[in-house]
């Protein structure tokens, strides 16, 4: 009886663990962040600074640097001699939101935490450079047409950037996290004591 009263305090006792964990986390990875945003910046804005250049084929952006936490992209228009400057927060919410989930969840021995703690992070990585490009392209779709009067690029192209960019503003904080935490864990938690469960039963009705 005591063994059983010990498994249901701890099982109803796990959802508070799970919140002061995350809590905890996010509060720590958050503060740790503002210390490691420059050089994590740097590795951000080498690979979407080059995408941007890359895909920049009416000549919009001129520097794409990393300066502190901020991404700085300056821009302007090709007949223009002005430059104009584009700050953007390489510091995304759903970085801190997603170690905050890994770290949370307990009974998950070190080196499998490790593993989705690497795999979420390259898995999040690409879609953050993502988020960057769209945001900038976004950008000169909206203010640059402003200023020059003229689509700057097909019609479809803006009404496609302009799309991914509201579904990104939407997703890309707090579904995007769970969604990569939920599937990793799944796959090599969840889905490996499913499979245990499986084959005690499997086991079970054979010897019956």
């Amino acid at each position: 009886m005591k063994a059983r009263k010990s498994d249901k305090s701890q099982i109803r006792g796990a959802p508070w663990r799970f919140v002061l964990r995350f809590v905890t986390t996010f509060i720590i990875v958050y503060l740790l962040w503002h210390f490691s945003a420059p050089v994590a910046n740097k590795a951000f804005t080498f690979f979407g600074g080059n995408i941007v250049m890359l895909f920049d084929r009416a000549g919009h952006s001129k520097i794409i640097e990393p300066v502190d936490e901020y991404v700085v992209i300056k821009y302007g228009l090709p007949e223009d001699l002005k430059t104009l400057t584009l700050e953007y927060k390489g510091f995304t919410f759903n970085t801190a939101f997603l170690l905050a989930l890994i770290m949370a969840v307990p009974n998950v021995n070190y080196k499998l935490r490790l593993k989705i703690l690497i795999l979420g992070l390259v898995i999040l990585y690409p879609i953050q450079v993502f988020r960057l490009v769209v945001y900038i392209f976004n950008y000169y779709c909206h203010n640059l047409r402003r200023k020059s009067g003229a689509t700057i690029y097909p019609t479809f192209l803006h009404h496609a950037i302009g799309y991914a960019d509201r579904v990104l503003i939407r997703i890309d904080g707090q579904i995007i996290p769970v969604f990569i935490w939920a599937c990793l864990f799944y796959y090599y938690k969840w889905h490996n004591v499913l499979t245990k469960m499986r084959k005690k039963t499997r086991l079970i009705s054979r010897a019956e």
